[in-house]
């Protein structure tokens, strides 16, 4: 095949059991396409052509960036064909074959879901139920993360009033894994069908896995009527509480339990979204009210924690000081008491024992005993003797005592102590002892780190500490918040843990008592109303040779028969005629 109609033929892209794709080629537009074509032994078959204008009809009326689009529909030597976009990628359903669902994170699943959610939205409000609703008819191009629904082919049209083809409750569609429990019933097909086909879909992302582990048909009718489903456990441990509670409410067995639109799956998927992406910095940047009180409650704290401690190391140096400082008072009186007699007695052979005995001392770098005329009589420098004492070069400090001149040289850490030596109140001469207080702005500088170190952990344990409660209180106010809204839209069935040791726990117990009550309430209503239709629906039958992946399109057969003639044979019938299978 070269050519269908107007469009050119370049390849095949797959084969189904009733149709071919082709990737197609407009020339007036210069535009690739794909074209679905039916297969030669069913061009002929009225209702597979029906099934295959249903879909045209179907998904030729939608526009939506989350619904493959329909270009065009025609026949080509009488072989219908559907003119549609060329997507790249797969389906979901290959990605589940092939174990890849681990490349999906948990926000690109969710940013999916509400793809598939808008587009059932979409198609909902426009009257067209898509009834089958599962992986390998949704599209999924992982590298622009957009998912589209696709093969509209037993889709029901609620729009056309005029449609005897077995659009309403007469038809039973779908995929028995993927089937709602009130389709088996022989109900109608309706929004809520089509939700509990997602929650299905979302389980299978979530968990990798159906949701029934039957293995074959007769089992897995008896699941799906008695909701016997499997414990859904996600392979991702980010997986939010949220996300499972809401697959679990779409797949709920009676349709009321289910959330009551595609929209409102769509909102919920969004405040789902917004919880991920609403962290802790976030929160900050919003300057939300819990976290108001909590931050000003911290730079007090700090406020409080620099004052502190700039008062504990101002006060530690004073009092290290002072101990330095008086040592060297102390030290330098001694010597020149000491030294007095033999400076007057102009003994250097005395002075010079006394500077070797007092410079023994390791804190001592050195040391000057000088005459009133400021030459150096005796000194630890051999070669000072004689010539005139030097002055250090740094800081005076000042002292109570007025005798005492204390100078501190900063870069070299040293300190010296001028004492006069006085013999008879005679002043004498002049002690000059330097000692070595770099071990002073050593201990200092230990001290302003161990207090920055004690700031900053102190401030980071506060920090951490407000931030886990204002979190804690956060995720409970959330999830308080996530239950009434549930109750708001009649899911009286939520409820919340109570396994808690805060202050939340009982909180959380009265709004149980809460919910059971109202929903004791919404049954007893429910259950008057359902006695009203207690003679139950048309009878249905599944084909034993059914697969459990198989498309079905059904017709069931009404219990109430018109009486046949008395005298005409009786044609016994079968209750379901399978009309096609995918």
């Amino acid at each position: 095949m070269e050519r269908v109609g107007r469009y050119e033929i370049v390849r095949e892209l797959g084969r189904g059991s009733m149709s071919i794709v082709y990737e197609g080629f407009d020339g007036r537009i210069d535009r690739h396409l794909a074209i679905k074509v039916l297969r030669q032994k069913y061009a002929r078959d009225v209702a597979a052509r029906q099934r295959f204008l249903r879909e045209a009809r179907a998904a030729g009326g939608l526009a939506h960036p989350n619904i493959v689009t329909v270009f065009d529909v025609g026949q080509a030597e009488a072989t219908p064909y559907l003119v549609m976009e060329l997507l790249k990628g797969g389906t979901l359903e290959d990605w589940l074959e092939r174990d890849r669902l681990a490349e999906l994170d948990t926000g690109m699943l969710i940013e999916l879901a509400i793809q598939l959610a808008r587009g059932l939205a979409y198609a909902h409000q426009h009257g067209v139920i898509h009834r089958d609703i599962k992986p390998a008819n949704i599209h999924y191009d992982p590298k622009t993360n957009v998912a589209k629904m696709m093969d509209f082919g037993i889709a029901a049209i609620e729009r056309d009033t005029d449609d005897d083809s077995g659009d309403g409750a007469g038809r039973i569609a779908g995929t028995m894994t993927h089937m709602a429990p009130e389709l088996l019933a022989g109900q109608r097909a309706d929004a809520r069908s089509d939700l509990y086909s997602l929650g299905v879909v979302l389980y299978q992302l979530l968990s990798g896995r159906l949701p029934f582990d039957a293995q074959d048909l007769e089992t897995l009718i008896q699941q799906i009527a008695k909701h016997e489903t499997r414990p859904l456990k996600s392979i991702r441990p980010d997986t939010p509480r949220e996300l499972i509670d809401l697959t679990y409410r779409l797949m709920a067995l009676e349709p009321e339990s289910r959330p009551g639109s595609a929209t409102q799956v769509a909102d919920e998927l969004n405040e789902i979204r917004d919880g991920i992406h609403s962290g802790i910095v976030q929160a900050v940047k919003r300057k939300s009210a819990p976290w108001r009180w909590p931050l000003i409650t911290g730079m007090g704290m700090a406020l409080v924690l620099v004052l502190g401690l700039n008062y504990v190391y101002r006060t530690q140096n004073q009092a290290m000081a002072e101990t330095t400082f008086g040592f060297g008072e102390a030290l330098a009186s001694l010597i020149a008491q000491e030294t007095a007699e033999a400076l007057i007695l102009e003994d250097t052979t005395a002075l010079s024992v006394l500077v070797s005995d007092f410079a023994a001392n390791p804190e001592i770098r050195f040391l000057h005993i000088s005459d009133t005329s400021g030459r150096v009589r005796a000194s630890t420098n051999p070669y000072m003797r004689g010539e005139q004492a030097p002055s250090l070069a740094g800081t005076e400090i000042e002292r109570d005592s007025g005798s005492v001149n204390l100078v501190h040289a900063k870069d070299s850490g040293l300190l010296e102590f001028r004492v006069p030596i006085r013999f008879q109140a005679r002043r004498v001469g002049q002690v000059q002892l330097g000692l070595d207080g770099s071990g002073l702005d050593e201990t200092a500088n230990a001290t302003l780190s161990m207090l920055v170190v004690v700031f900053f952990a102190s401030l980071f344990a506060l920090g951490l500490g407000l931030t886990w409660m204002t979190r804690r209180h956060q995720l409970g106010l959330k999830r308080l918040g996530w239950g009434l809204k549930r109750l708001q839209r009649g899911q009286f069935e939520f409820r919340l843990e109570t396994d808690r040791r805060d202050e939340f726990a009982s909180v959380f117990s009265q709004f149980n008592r809460l919910a059971v009550r109202l929903d004791e309430l919404n049954r007893r209503t429910r259950r008057n109303v359902d006695t009203k239709d207690a003679a139950g629906g048309p009878a249905l039958t599944i084909p034993s040779d059914t697969l459990l992946d198989e498309t079905l399109d059904l017709e069931t057969i009404d219990r109430e028969l018109p009486e046949p003639d008395r005298d005409s044979p009786v044609d016994e019938q079968p209750n379901v005629t399978p009309l096609r299978r995918k």
